[in-house]
């Protein structure tokens, strides 16, 4: 005979006739606001599993240019806990994030960097933080109490690697920094090989810093305060999608989180929440292919224009993320400017067909420039979305040898008219508009029987080319169509809308419409 213990009530179970379990607790959720009502207000969620156990706090996002760490938070705060709370703040320094800087905006030098605010006993008239943001997120600190102290941050170099000139700071990228233990030391090492699984280059693989957190930081203050444990988890922004970077923020947490016993489950591939009316989540494509400087981005204005609407939330997903299991936790997937071919041989066939399955039981798809391109259905590459054949080839010119047709020049500004059914559904922008191009599919009907009809949104009114073939072939041809494909939505889109700040409703609109909110 057994006894379980239930608040209140003495349950005696008979093990040889009665299997006898308590229903598990029910886990609750709460939201709520740190430095409500001053411009550092931040949110942060709180996840009970109404079981005993340790408290941990993840904090992403104190530094503005380290984003990864914000975007990891913001998906492990959707985990499921089993033991004890998790608490997530994603977006600690609201306003470094929004300026994409390292330092606080608006602060003096002394304060500019937030994790050097918190108290140091060690530190000489450092007894209590500085600045109002970070007196706000450790009083929040110091009535939780956490067991655990989380902290997401990127560095600009890889540690194993990075030889820095004279003078001039190691930086601490792709590492664990932790005050070293016999009990700490075997954690952090299964810690770094979760880690170390994404990598494949020797020289950034991820290393083990035993000497602690920074003094003044938010997890050394709460070591030596609160006697929590600390930890600084950290990637490397240089030359890495935010993509892998987030991805390797989410394998270090799940392996630590399954070490204290907060989840009982392998939580990777959990990027989101259930979806609700009137918010829409979003899956950026960000690998090989999208072009540019700015990883994740096609020139840099298609995240922020999704980041700065409320109702839309953006992850950026790798050709790693395009399976089933991951694409059914959103609502849309973007493919952003680039090379079509290089996105579609990223995401490799069975990539391919992950994205067609997710938009033929319902998902959207938008496809900017070169994600026009891929969902086209042109090449053998091509994801089949849209009854649209390419004007491409090439053509052998006088003097300059064969030349590729979809090639017409560097980027240049164009003419675009909208049609009756492309002004209801972009209401904000005139029926005639310039619009900027850079390479474009310039489309045609395929004809599949297979594929309905696309609907054109917008059709372009001038054009741009390098070679003789090339003219009359842009003008009055479609540059925006919508389509559907089973039960989702397709909008391909062949300029760049994004480039423009007067037409960066096109983008939103064309997610609230493929996600069926419009």
């Amino acid at each position: 005979m057994k006894l379980i213990k239930h608040p209140g009530i003495l349950v005696f179970c008979v093990g040889f006739f009665l299997d006898c379990e308590l229903a598990p607790a029910e886990v609750t959720r709460t939201q709520g606001k740190i430095a409500e009502g001053t411009k550092w207000e931040t949110d942060f969620y709180r996840i009970d599993s109404n079981v005993e156990g340790e408290t941990v706090l993840i904090v992403g996002g104190m530094h503005g240019n380290e984003p990864a760490g914000s975007y990891a938070a913001e998906q492990i705060r959707h985990w499921p806990v089993v033991k004890g709370s998790l608490v997530v703040i994603p977006r600690a320094n609201v306003l470094a994030l929004q300026a994409n800087k390292r330092l606080t905006p608006g602060e003096p030098k002394e304060k500019g960097n937030l994790n050097r605010n918190f108290p140091h006993p060690g530190t000489e008239n450092r007894a209590t933080p500085r600045g109002l943001l970070a007196m706000a997120l450790w009083k929040f600190a110091g009535k939780l109490q956490p067991d655990w102290v989380i902290d997401l941050h990127e560095g600009f170099e890889f540690h194993r690697s990075h030889r820095p000139g004279k003078g001039k700071k190691k930086s601490v990228g792709s590492s664990v920094i932790y005050e070293g233990s016999e009990h700490m030391d075997p954690l952090v090492e299964k810690v770094i090989a979760a880690a170390n699984a994404t990598v494949s280059d020797e020289d950034k693989r991820f290393s083990q810093l035993r000497s602690g957190p920074v003094e003044t930081g938010l997890a050394q203050a709460c070591i030596q305060v609160m006697g929590a444990e600390g930890l600084i988890l950290e990637t490397t922004y240089r030359d890495q999608s935010p993509s892998l970077r987030t991805r390797q923020h989410r394998a270090m947490v799940n392996e630590l989180l399954n070490h204290i016993g907060t989840i009982d489950q392998d939580c990777r591939n959990f990027l989101t929440g259930p979806g609700k009316q009137g918010h829409i989540r979003v899956a950026k494509f960000d690998g090989v292919g999208t072009g540019g400087a700015k990883w994740g981005t096609s020139g840099g204005d298609l995240a922020s224009i999704v980041q700065e609407d409320k109702t839309l939330s953006l992850h950026f997903l790798g050709a790693e993320e395009m399976r089933p299991e991951i694409l059914e936790q959103f609502d849309v997937v973007v493919f952003p400017g680039g090379s079509g071919s290089k996105q579609a041989g990223a995401i490799g066939r069975s990539g391919r067909e992950a994205v067609r399955e997710f938009v033929e039981t319902g998902g959207g798809y938008v496809g900017v420039c070169a994600g026009a391109y891929l969902c086209s259905s042109h090449y053998d590459w091509s994801l089949d979305l849209v009854d649209s054949s390419v004007f491409t080839g090439s053509r052998e010119i006088p003097g300059e040898g064969k030349k590729q047709m979809w090639y017409r020049g560097g980027w240049a500004s164009v003419e675009m008219e909208l049609t009756k059914k492309g002004q209801s559904l972009f209401p904000k922008i005139g029926q005639e508009t310039i619009v900027r191009y850079a390479n474009g599919p310039i489309i045609s009907p395929k004809g599949l029987e297979n594929l309905e009809d696309y609907q054109v949104l917008a059709w372009f009114r001038s054009e741009n080319g390098l070679w003789e073939p090339q003219k009359g072939t842009m003008i009055d041809t479609p540059a925006i169509v919508s389509g559907r494909f089973g039960e989702g939505r397709v909008m391909s889109i062949s300029p760049h809308p994004e480039r423009t700040k007067s037409l960066h409703s096109i983008i939103r609109n064309s997610i609230q419409w493929v996600a069926k909110e419009l």
